[in-house]
């Protein structure tokens, strides 16, 4: 079986070329995409970027893909992103989404110049923001302040926005909990979406693992689900995207209240919420990790200088 591990896939729609350790890693995190694919059928996966097998640990129920970077076939029989789905992943529209359900960040905005900018980080009132590039992944291409646009960091967003174009603003918001819900499109654009998951993250807001049974209370996991479900049939009948999808949500503070955002990110492809699915169906697991593994874990990507691992429990 064919898989197209593009995990490179916002890039290309940025136009950015990625550095190469950037390559090397996001392709040894394809290879987790293998868990899609039915089992007991060989499969080969399309990577960035060669990787070394001995970094891929088989184990009972999970054995890795053949990593191949040639010149790829023109068809696949599974993609992690489809190479057209560009307009789909754009934040600057999944933000007019957010904004027609009512649920996007007071202050959120797109901001095409360092004036706009100024202009939308004054109305906020000395509150941390972050400004983000429309197609990015994993932390990338971002930028956070607080209070004026000035010194390095003006010159950071100013070479952002000559590299990237027009860059979406948020206020950064105290999280305490990091959430996603997965959902599918099918062909004739209707919405299927499953239950919440965890999303680990660290103090910075970068992706560290997925928990696949968060406790939550009920009316939470309903507004959870019913925005997911009212996003996507959004996403389908302005872009018409079918597929699988993915949003992020998060719970923060809020003086001594704790509120819900229910659409942070829209994420028109698969991603490791559909991953650690994919992975608890073949061996039970109920976590799936990217930082370092912890006693007991069963590592799937062993460790090596790079810093890349992955793990599930």
């Amino acid at each position: 079986m064919n898989l197209l591990g593009n995990l490179d896939c916002e890039a290309t729609w940025a136009s950015v070329a990625l550095p190469e350790p950037v390559r090397r890693r996001i392709s040894l995190y394809a290879t987790l995409f293998a868990a899609m694919a039915p089992e007991g059928v060989a499969h080969q996966l399309w990577a960035p970027a060669a990787v070394d097998p001995a970094r891929l640990i088989a184990q009972p129920g999970w054995t890795p893909p053949i990593v191949r970077t040639d010149r790829a076939p023109a068809a696949f029989d599974l993609a992690w992103a489809d190479p057209a789905a560009r307009a789909a992943n754009d934040r600057s529209a999944n933000l007019a989404i957010a904004e027609a359900l009512g649920v996007a960040l007071p202050g959120s905005g797109v901001v095409g110049s360092l004036a706009e900018l100024d202009a939308r980080v004054a109305a906020l009132a000395s509150q941390p923001w972050i400004v983000k590039a429309r197609w990015t992944a994993a932390g990338r291409d971002r930028a956070r302040g607080a209070g004026d646009v000035a010194g390095e960091l003006r010159t950071r967003i100013g070479r952002m926005l000559e590299r990237l174009g027009p860059l979406v603003l948020e206020p950064w918001l105290d999280r305490i909990a990091d959430l996603g819900v997965c959902g599918e499109i099918a062909a004739d654009g209707s919405v299927t979406v499953a239950g919440p998951h965890g999303l680990r993250s660290d103090p910075r807001g970068g992706f560290l693992g997925i928990e696949l049974e968060p406790a939550l209370a009920p009316e939470l996991t309903a507004t959870l689900t019913a925005t997911a479900h009212a996003a996507a049939t959004q996403l389908a009948a302005a872009t018409g995207y079918r597929g699988r999808f993915a949003i992020d949500a998060f719970v923060y503070r809020d003086g001594a209240a704790h509120r819900l955002h229910p659409l942070c990110e829209l994420n028109a492809r698969h991603t490791f919420g559909w991953v650690a699915r994919a992975l608890g169906d073949r061996l039970g697991i109920r976590r799936l990790g990217f930082d370092p593994p912890p006693p007991g874990a069963t590592v799937l990507i062993a460790p090596g200088d790079d810093h890349v691992t992955a793990w599930c429990a």
